[in-house]
C-alpha cells in the first residue's frame, strides 16, 4: 500500500507557501493540507490566489490532500449562516480548479446568542446544505473533530449518520479527542467508532487536556497512534497520513513526525 505522507500548513516555522512546498520536496513529503487563507484570504472579495498556488503545485510536484474551509455554522443570523454555506460552495469550485476534490469543514464554535441545545440541529442543517453542493461538484467533505462542539464524538457521528452521503466523512484528529477531555483508554474505542467515516487524518500527539495540553512529536506523547493506524487500515482507509505538530520545534518537529510516520505506517 502506498504510504501517502503529508503535513498541514500550520505551526511549521511560519513558512510561506513556496517555502513549505520546497521543504516538502526536500523531505520527500508528497501531500500538503492548506487553509482557506492560502487560496482565498478575504471571502468578501472575489480575488483569490488559485493561479499562484496552481503554479507552485506544478513547480514543486506537490499534491493537495484537502483545504480547510474554517466553516462555522453556529451563527446568530440566517444571513451569516447562509454566507457560510455559500463560502463552502465557492471553495468546492476552487479546490477543483486546483485539480483536487476534498475540503475540511468545521461544525462551528460556541458564541453568545447561539443556544447550546441547538448546536446539533444547526450543524446538521449546515452540513447537509454544503454536502448537497459537494455531491453535485464531486467534492468530498471531511468534518473535523475540532473545538468543544464536534469533539463530542456522539454529536459528530449523529451528523454523519443523519446525512448519510459518500461525499461526507470525518477528519480524524487523534489528539483533539484527548484535548477535549476523553481519557486515554477511551480513545481507541472512539477511533473504532469513527473509523468507517474517516476521509483524512491529522496524526497528532501530545499529553494532557484543555489548557494543560502540550503537543509533542509523534510517538512521544500519550496518544495510541499505532492502534489508531491499525484501526484505520482495518477499516480500509487508504487516504493521506497527515502529520500535525503543535510543539515548539517548528519544521524540525514536523521532520521528526514525518520520519515516525514512515516507520509506522
Amino acid at each position: 500500500m502506498d504510504k501517502k505522507i503529508g503535513v498541514i500548513k500550520y505551526n511549521i516555522s511560519d513558512f510561506s507557501l513556496e517555502e513549505l512546498f520546497k521543504w516538502c520536496q526536500e523531505n520527500d513529503v508528497e501531500y500538503v493540507e492548506l487553509q482557506r487563507k492560502d487560496i482565498w484570504a478575504d471571502i468578501t472579495k472575489q480575488e483569490n490566489n488559485i493561479e499562484e498556488v496552481a503554479s507552485l503545485i506544478q513547480k514543486y510536484g506537490i499534491k493537495i490532500s484537502q483545504i480547510s474551509t474554517g466553516s462555522d455554522f453556529l451563527q446568530k443570523s440566517e444571513d451569516e449562516f447562509k454566507k457560510q454555506i455559500w463560502m463552502v460552495g465557492e471553495m468546492c469550485k476552487m479546490v477543483k480548479d486546483l485539480g483536487f476534490n476534498q475540503l475540511r469543514i468545521d461544525g462551528g464554535w460556541p458564541k453568545e446568542g447561539v443556544d447550546e441545545k441547538n448546536y446539533k440541529d444547526t450543524i446538521i442543517k449546515g452540513v447537509s446544505a454544503v454536502t448537497e453542493i459537494a455531491e453535485k461538484e464531486g467534492v468530498y467533505l471531511a468534518l473535523d473533530n475540532h473545538g468543544v462542539v464536534t469533539n463530542n464524538y456522539i454529536l459528530l457521528l449523529d451528523v454523519l449518520q443523519t446525512i448519510k452521503s459518500k461525499y461526507l466523512g470525518t477528519n480524524l484528529d487523534t489528539m483533539n479527542y484527548r484535548w477535549y477531555g476523553y481519557k486515554v483508554d477511551e480513545l481507541l474505542d472512539i477511533y473504532k467508532k469513527v473509523a468507517p467515516y474517516v476521509l483524512h487524518t491529522h496524526l497528532k500527539d501530545g499529553i494532557g487536556t484543555g489548557e494543560a495540553y502540550k503537543g509533542t512529536v509523534l510517538g512521544e506523547g500519550e496518544i495510541p497512534l499505532k492502534d489508531a493506524i491499525k484501526t484505520l487500515k482495518e477499516n480500509g482507509y487508504n487516504g493521506v497520513w497527515c502529520a500535525e505538530y503543535e510543539g515548539k520545534e517548528g519544521a524540525n518537529g514536523y521532520k521528526k513526525c514525518v520520519e515516525w510516520l514512515r516507520k509506522n505506517i
